[in-house]
């Protein structure tokens, strides 16, 4: 092997390195809407009028180890004795690979190598077995450093995560559970969890944090929430449901980030409607984002939509940088209830229901029946999932069915496991129904129930709202 070959195998390196070096640092900085944040030193125990709940990407330098190209002369670029390209070997050599620095604390200017984003928390709420734990939203106002900056990895994303607590406007409930027929209150067990009580070991050294108010580290206090509506041919109904909508206030009530809305086979009547409903809610005041899908040949499934909502929904300026956004998707004739005991009309049970979904999705559930289980689901395979003080009702997607009926999913799931399913064209996946094989249509609700789509044999948790005095919608079809 000749000296050329081997300091030609080492410019090899060196170039793959740098390249590597340049690629990541072109990640790592192609953020938008960034700004200079220097962490708080490690003596901070407060902050005040902490920022909002929106996202916050905060941009330090991000610094990147790699080789200097100017160290690889020209004689080290000459090919083998013969004139010919060396030939390819293994080299038993490690490749440089760029190295980002830690974000902790203590680091300052260009020391701190991340992209730190701040992540708003609440305390976590706890009560013995079969209790309610009942705790209110945050008060934005006031805030705790954590001092904990959580550093970037393929599984939490490409931002550091600088964790800020906030107090509660209630603080935490323990309410008895005094519905003997669907309990609200979860119970366990297990001897050890059941026993939930107090922390009361003695501290060698002090303690910042007192049992009552431990930071919830696991939930981000609001997920991006996104409103997707598909509508087929039926204009009126959707003016129906839109105005219906509009007058519970319902886009700022659950603080909608974007309202999609798929029209397939979309018509000048849907046009003339959507122009007049925006029109409609700027002369009320309540204007909210609305985005208008589809086209006249256009026809998409559920799956389909869901798919291409959650896609836009991570191209959005308010996405979660992860993608950990959430997606409220239903059909185009599904009205808010109105009685004296339905969740809209009960003060802030319509924010203490998304409240709850926010944090559940963030607990393992990432799909949310915003209906009461199906009847054929055996109540011995439900159990009580409640969350933030609402009562769910949680099975397994082996026990309960997937229906196209108002839910809430997490896109990330979604795009994870089941948009695969919704990109096969296949003919196995059209639908029995008149019309669907000769249009191509896959009946997205019948493959999910008959095995073509892998849901039954899954075990991933489903949430049902408890029914009672927790109904929100209701079905109102005008176009016939």
């Amino acid at each position: 092997m000749s000296v050329r070959s081997s300091q030609l195998r080492t410019a090899g390196v060196f170039i793959l390195g740098y390249s590597l070096g340049v690629v990541t640092l072109s990640l790592f900085t192609a953020f938008n809407d960034v700004s200079e944040l220097s962490l708080p030193p490690s003596s901070s125990s407060s902050l005040r009028a902490a920022p909002n709940n929106k996202y916050d990407h905060r941009r330090l330098l991000s610094v990147m180890d790699y080789t200097d190209p100017s160290t690889v002369s020209e004689k080290d670029m000459l090919v083998t004795d013969d004139g010919s390209p060396p030939q390819q070997e293994l080299i038993q050599q490690e490749m440089p690979q760029p190295q980002l620095q830690m974000p902790l604390p203590q680091l300052e200017g260009e020391q701190q190598a991340a992209i730190v984003r701040h992540v708003h928390v609440g305390n976590m709420c706890r009560c013995a077995s079969g209790i309610l734990p009942t705790i209110g939203p945050i008060v934005t106002e006031e805030a705790r450093d954590t001092q904990i900056v959580q550093p970037p990895s393929l599984a939490t994303g490409m931002h550091a995560k600088h964790f800020i607590q906030h107090p509660s406007s209630t603080g935490c409930s323990c309410m008895k559970d005094t519905n003997k027929r669907t309990p609200y209150a979860s119970t366990t067990t297990d001897l050890f969890l059941k026993k939930m009580k107090l922390h009361e070991c003695p501290h060698v050294f002090p303690a910042k944090y007192e049992w009552e108010n431990m930071p919830d580290l696991g939930v981000e206090e609001t997920l991006p929430l996104f409103v997707g509506v598909q509508s087929y041919e039926s204009p009126l109904s959707l003016n129906g449901t839109l105005h219906n909508w509009l007058d519970h206030d319902f886009f700022r009530r659950i603080n909608a980030r974007d309202v999609f809305v798929q029209l397939n086979h979309r018509s000048p009547m849907d046009d003339r409607i959507m122009s007049d409903f925006q029109v409609h809610m700027a002369n009320m005041q309540r204007q909210s984002p609305i985005t208008v899908l589809g086209d006249p040949s256009s026809n998409l499934h559920p799956g389909r939509t869901i798919s291409d909502m959650c896609r836009r929904a991570e191209s959005h300026p308010d996405s979660h940088p992860n993608g950990e956004n959430l997606l409220m998707f239903l059909e185009k004739d599904w009205n808010l209830y109105n009685g004296a005991s339905d969740v809209p009309s009960d003060g802030a049970s319509l924010e203490r229901l998304f409240r709850g979904m926010n944090a559940l999705a963030q607990r393992g559930v990432p799909y949310i029946r915003l209906k009461r289980k199906s009847k054929e689901v055996s109540k011995s395979k439900t159990w009580p999932c409640p969350s933030q003080g609402f009562p769910f009702e949680c099975t397994t997607a082996h026990q309960h069915r997937w229906t196209n009926q108002p839910m809430v999913v997490s896109c990330k799931w979604f795009l994870r496991y089941l948009e695969p399913f919704a990109l096969l064209d296949d003919p196995i996946m059209y639908g029995c129904r008149s019309g669907f094989q000769e249009n191509r249509y896959c009946d997205w609700e019948e493959a999910l129930q008959d095995g073509r789509i892998a849901w039954a044999n899954s075990q991933w948790v489903v949430a049902n709202v408890i029914s009672g005095n927790h109904r929100v919608f209701f079905h109102q079809e005008v176009d016939q």
